[in-house]
């Protein structure tokens, strides 16, 4: 086939738009860190940039644009480089200093320059002695961007022999999956550019075929079959990665899952055991000396009773993952009517629960913990004598405590650091505290997940 002939020109486009679309899932692919996409993409555009450049200067004989072509050829030098950072990017390793892999590619486009300066005759005679396969320069060129891949392949070998992974990191399965793709991923590309080296050695140096042929003919044909396999194959190991990730993190939350129940069981075991302990003796030494302060030992019994209500709040939070909005306001409840309980404040509670909301664990914790703080607070510094706990749950969450006291505001330093407590815990559940001061008296606090 004549270099010159229309279905060389079908051929090279054709390979153009294939090897586009291969690159492009790989590109988009946005799980995948943007090192790893960019050099594994290099890899394709190199191809490209070859097949388009060899098209403009021998297909269409635009001669004037041979300096253009020659500093193309610095492209492929990028291959190399572009293969090692591959293997190092996909296994969590970075190569800090690239200076040292732009060198022959820098030197390729230098050399690219000094053809600017030849008169319109001599680059017309250099590109008769490249179709003539004559034009040494060309040659060796050609030949080299061959043979520097093959270094940074050994470089490559060696670097992932070295390369060790922890067996006990949690995901250790999926890096050794990756580990071994770019093992695969080498031989792949050993086995097609050292046989393509040997093709262009027997062509070029021992059966005279021209170079030009081959990079208008052989490499079209050649290599989009070898990429077709590499695509293939890295499409299949990102399933396979993306499977491997399900079945780890679902393995976690089962381990993690695990881990609650054990904790929530000690708590229950060895704290719950002693507190209803305490409770037992309190109540007996209450019964059994009257000589005792019976004010001191109340005390004594309602610490150990709120001890033990927040040990069953505590692993009511730990044994669910996810808690419903009426379910969480339930325990707010127990623990309202509870603390208020013996004292001159009369607690009411609002709801208006249309969508069960649902929380997190971490949700309904720091909740709890924002108005038991509000609660502790009323009970100290208020004056109060009414309380209202209310929650909406619709479209729209708030859960809200309001009092009819002398009001709780940021300037009293006597509660200055339960309001920063407060404040920091919507903030870490990503919702808002609202602080509001009733007209009549009283404050208004109001946990959101809006900042209407």
């Amino acid at each position: 086939m004549n270099y010159k002939d229309p279905l060389v020109l079908i051929l090279n486009l054709t390979v153009i738009l294939v090897l586009i679309l291969l690159i492009l899932p790989t590109l988009l692919n946005k799980k995948e860190k943007i090192g790893v996409r960019v050099s594994f993409s290099i890899i394709f555009f190199i191809v490209i940039v070859n097949c388009t450049g060899n098209l403009i200067i021998f297909y269409f004989e635009n001669y004037s644009l041979l300096p253009l072509h020659f500093a193309l050829m610095c492209i492929p030098f990028l291959f190399g480089p572009a293969i090692y950072f591959y293997v190092r990017e996909i296994n969590d390793s970075h190569i800090t200093n690239l200076v040292p892999h732009l060198i022959i590619p820098f030197i390729a486009l230098f050399g690219a320059l000094l053809y600017n300066f030849w008169s319109p005759e001599e680059k017309n005679n250099v590109i008769k002695q490249m179709a003539e396969g004559s034009y040494l320069p060309y040659n060796i060129v050609n030949t080299t961007v061959i043979i520097v891949p093959l270094y940074y392949f050994v470089k490559s070998k060696i670097w992932l022999k070295k390369f060790k992974l922890n067996t006990h990191d949690i995901f250790y399965a999926q890096k050794r999956i990756r580990k071994n793709w770019a093992n695969e991923f080498l031989n792949y590309m050993i086995f097609s550019m050292f046989s393509f080296l040997i093709i262009v050695v027997i062509t070029s140096y021992f059966m005279h075929i021209p170079q030009m042929y081959l990079d208008l003919i052989g490499m079209p044909i050649y290599f989009p079959f070898i990429y077709s396999v590499v695509a293939v194959r890295n499409n299949m190991i990102s399933k396979e990665l993306e499977m491997n990730y399900v079945l780890v993190k679902s393995e976690n939350e089962v381990k993690l899952s695990e881990q609650r129940i054990n904790i929530s069981r000690d708590l229950h075991d060895n704290i719950g055991a002693y507190a209803n302990s305490l409770i037992s003796k309190i109540d007996y030494i209450s019964t059994s000396d009257e000589n005792i302060n019976t004010h001191q030992i109340k005390d004594l019994k309602d610490n150990a009773e709120s001890i033990l209500s927040l040990l069953r709040q505590t692993i009511w939070v730990l044994n669910n993952d996810e808690i419903g909005a009426e379910s969480s306001f339930d325990y707010v409840k127990q623990y309202a009517l509870k603390i208020f309980k013996n004292t001159n404040i009369k607690v009411a509670f609002d709801e208006n629960i249309e969508r069960n909301k649902i929380l997190s664990a971490a949700e309904a914790s720091n909740i709890f913990r924002i108005i038991q703080e509000a609660c502790q607070n009323i009970m100290k510094h208020s004056k109060a004598d009414k309380v209202k706990i209310g929650i909406i749950s619709n479209d729209y969450f708030a859960i809200s405590i309001e009092d009819n006291g002398v009001g709780f505001t940021e300037n009293n330093s006597g509660d200055s650091y339960g309001l920063k407590n407060m404040q920091q815990r919507a903030k870490n559940i990503g919702m808002f505290l609202k602080i509001e001061k009733i007209i009549e008296s009283g404050t208004k606090i109001t946990i959101t997940n809006s900042t209407i």
